[in-house]
């Protein structure tokens, strides 16, 4: 499928730059370089995001009620962590950048939690010894049978 596939990619490609991010922003000597470090987690969360929108395209059951309210206000948790990154950078203090970060990482997770209550579930094995008959032994007996002394092994 191509939804399935583009997904992947944006998953990897969010992973991709989130770490050039990092790379490029880990010395810090500029404030473009503190700005990079300080948003490389935002490629992270696309990429969390696109994993989520995976495990809803292979869920086996509905969304209830309870499901969808979730997925409503983690929504709306993430809406609200962008938003309160923009307004830190634009005219708030660069401190809100952190709680926005916190919020959206949040609502992703909740999402992920609905999500994987969604999957089909697994058939479950159970392992059991069974009981050691001396019936079931198979065979004449003869393995069981201490060994002749008097006998020498053939080489």
């Amino acid at each position: 499928m191509v939804p399935r596939v583009i997904l992947s990619a944006v998953a990897l490609a969010g992973v991709l730059v989130s770490v050039v991010m990092v790379v490029v922003g880990l010395p810090e000597a500029t404030p473009a370089q503190t700005v990079l470090l300080e948003l490389s987690s935002l490629p992270l969360s696309v990429s969390v995001a696109a994993g989520v929108w995976l495990l809803h395209l292979s869920a086996a059951r509905p969304a209830g009620r309870r499901s969808r309210m979730v997925l409503s206000g983690a929504a709306a948790t993430i809406a609200f962590g962008l938003v309160l990154m923009a307004w830190a950078y634009l005219a708030g203090p660069r401190d809100r950048v952190h709680t926005g970060q916190v919020l959206v990482w949040l609502g992703l997770f909740a999402a992920l939690v609905v999500m994987i209550r969604r999957q089909p579930r697994r058939r479950s094995t159970r392992f059991a010894l069974l009981a050691d008959d001396e019936d079931d032994a198979g065979g004449d007996g003869e393995d069981d049978a201490p060994a002749d002394r008097d006998r020498t092994p053939s080489l």
